[in-house]
């Protein structure tokens, strides 16, 4: 069985509010509620990958964690 290394984020504001996406209607699983993550790719650490997420899922940019 192949295994694929996946990373999620947790995002917390000040106030305790926990961020999470909605599906799309376009995307499988269409209305479903996900926090943000996905595969690593090669070569990548965990920090990098959940940053790229962030920002091809939410437009979201980290400069730190």
């Amino acid at each position: 069985m192949k295994i694929i290394k996946a990373v999620v984020g947790v995002l917390r504001n000040e106030s305790g509010q926990l961020l999470i996406a909605k599906r799309q209607d376009h995307q499988f699983m269409a209305g479903f509620w996900e926090l943000p993550g996905g595969k690593i790719e090669d070569g990548e650490t965990t920090e990098e990958t959940i940053i790229r997420e962030l920002n091809e899922e939410l437009g979201i940019k980290v400069n730190a964690l």
